[in-house]
């Protein structure tokens, strides 16, 4: 069976592991546990050319915050739209973000539950987002996305793995969890060639290769 939909995907669940007893209603939460996984793990999180994202907004002159956009799991680039040119605005982790006082353009900004600006800004700025995104979570509504189209084994070895996990089957359950982080390692390799391509050959005069 193809894994090309949500309701395939549940199917082959079922035929690897062979519980019977295993509910729509659990399998649902498995392959829920398993996209909460492939983006949070520590070892090899999910970061797909296809999940690189860019999004506007508008900055409060009244507070020094702006809500992350749905999905946001990373942020790479941020920029300010200047009258004089765009502005980066440099990333320093939360702990180390030092607050001014004084209201103007922001200089740095931290994530945490939302973007924090180092001050409250002067002006209603348009901020340019370059972010890694989630793909659309898999669901009755939404039977397929970019992962499960491109890189199947993810979802399925995933969902193995909080299958064997919810039944107790430890030795099962590393298992696919190793299998699970081997395709996120191989999908991320395989996406991170894609985007740079082969590296071009030089030579040079009077040097055998």
């Amino acid at each position: 069976m193809a894994l090309d939909s949500y309701a395939n995907l549940k199917a082959s669940i079922r035929t690897w592991s062979k519980r019977t007893d295993a509910k729509d209603a659990l399998i649902d939460d498995f392959i829920d546990l398993a996209e909460e996984e492939m983006y949070g793990n520590p070892m090899s999180p999910l970061l797909l050319n296809a999940m690189d994202t860019r999004s506007t907004a508008a900055t409060s002159t009244s507070e020094r915050f702006l809500a992350l956009p749905d999905g946001f799991i990373e942020m790479r680039r941020l920029k300010l739209n200047l009258s004089l040119g765009d502005c980066d605005v440099k990333f320093m982790a939360p702990d180390q973000l030092r607050l001014n006082g004084v209201s103007g353009i922001p200089r740095f900004f931290s994530v945490t539950s939302q973007l924090e600006f180092d001050r409250v800004p002067d002006s209603a700025y348009t901020v340019e987002m370059q972010f890694w995104s989630k793909p659309t979570a898999l669901s009755d509504s939404n039977t397929t996305n970019t992962v499960l189209t491109n890189f199947p084994s993810i979802y399925l070895y995933g969902s193995l793995w909080a299958l064997w996990m919810y039944f107790k089957e430890e030795e099962l359950s590393e298992f696919y969890y190793g299998k699970f982080i081997g395709a996120l390692k191989g999908a991320n390799k395989q996406d991170k060639g894609g985007r740079y391509g082969a590296a071009p050959f030089s030579r040079m005069e009077g040097v055998t290769p």
